[in-house]
Parts: C-alpha cells; sequence; structure tokens
C-alpha cells in the first residue's frame, strides 16, 4: 500500500476509535481529537491529489490512472471542502462553540446548500470521467448512458444548491419565504402515505 494511503486511512481509524473509546469511557476531548485525527487523514488526501494530481487514496500507483489530471484535483477540491468542515466541526466541539455554529446554520443554512452544491457538482463532474475507455455500442448504451444520466442529475442538483445557496446568503428573508412556499407545494403534492413529517421538519 502507498505510504501517504496508509497514513490517512491510519489516522481515520485511529480517529474512528478515538471517538468510540472517548465516548465509552465519557472523555470529551478524546471525541475532538478522534474527529480532528479523521480530517488530518482526509486532508492528507486532498493535498496529495491536489499535489500530484493523481487520485488519492488508492492503494498502489496504477490504479485510478483514468482520473488524472482535472479529475484528481476536483476529487482533492472535494477532499480540502470535507476536511476543513470535519476539523473546523473538532475544532467547534473543543472551544465549546458547536451549539453556536449548529444554531447559526440553523438559522442561516446558506453555506450548508453552497457546500453541499459543490460536492454534488464535484461528484457529477467525476462521474462523466469514463474509466474503461472506448467501448462497443451496445456496452456504451448500456454502461456509460447511464453514469452520464446519473452525472447530469449530480450536476442539475449541485447547481441547484449552490444557487439556494447564494440566494439565501444575499436575501435571507425571501429565501425563507421562498422556501416555504416551496416546501408547502411538496408538501400537498404528496400522496397519503408518504412521510409528510419529514417535510415538516425542513420548514
Amino acid at each position: 500500500m502507498r505510504i501517504t494511503t496508509f497514513l490517512a486511512f491510519s489516522l481515520m481509524v485511529f480517529g474512528a476509535i478515538g471517538i468510540a473509546a472517548a465516548r465509552y469511557f465519557a472523555l470529551p476531548k478524546g471525541v475532538h481529537l478522534g474527529i480532528f485525527a479523521i480530517g488530518t487523514g482526509v486532508l492528507i488526501g486532498a493535498l496529495e491529489s491536489l499535489y500530484t494530481r493523481r487520485m488519492s487514496l488508492r492503494a498502489s500507483n496504477e490504479a485510478a490512472a483514468a482520473y488524472d489530471g482535472i479529475p484528481a484535483m476536483i476529487w482533492g477540491l472535494m477532499l480540502l471542502l470535507v476536511a476543513g468542515c470535519v476539523i473546523g466541526a473538532a475544532y467547534a466541539m473543543d472551544a465549546g462553540r458547536w451549539n453556536a455554529v449548529t444554531g447559526y446554520l440553523n438559522q442561516r443554512p446558506g453555506a450548508l446548500y453552497a457546500l453541499s452544491g459543490l460536492l454534488l457538482m464535484g461528484a457529477g463532474a467525476l462521474a462523466f470521467v469514463n474509466p474503461q475507455g472506448q467501448r462497443v455500442w451496445w456496452k456504451t448504451l448500456l454502461f456509460r448512458l447511464p453514469r452520464v444520466l446519473f452525472a447530469v442529475l449530480l450536476t442539475l442538483a449541485g447547481m441547484v444548491a449552490l444557487a439556494c445557496g447564494a440566494w439565501e446568503w444575499l436575501d435571507p428573508r425571501d429565501f425563507q419565504k421562498g422556501s416555504r412556499v416551496i416546501l408547502s407545494i411538496i408538501e400537498s403534492s404528496l400522496p397519503d402515505g408518504w412521510p409528510r413529517a419529514v417535510v415538516k421538519r425542513l420548514r
């Protein structure tokens, strides 16, 4: 296994074990340290992809060669966003500001929408990559076309989420009003027996 992959996964496993042990022995600081270790492991993968322009967190140097270049950098940026969120969460918990952060995000979810949008768009861009190269027409129709359609759906969903994040950031009151109207329409259109409580919880 590659040394950077081994180091990244070792930190993630160490962090997960630390969180479980800290919860078992009631050690809040251990939970914070475990979350920080997981974030650091993800950060190593992000920096490797951005520096080498090759996919990180892979077992061998020959794996995922079709993603070299721009796709690997997109992967690195996605990992960088995730690592920043995880490390930021560890810092907020350790500083005793986790409730304040979650309360603010509950009132102003624009950042969450924008983050989700960027990750969805990145996943859509990676899904566009064809790691198998050229295929005969029936294999393209059977395997490649569904993957492209899925990539388009991910990208469109990401663009919508990013637009919602920008809307909430620029005009939070108008966004709240608009989201309530949209959720009311969705709730009223659901057939009987569907989990309406989920929609009500989003309001």
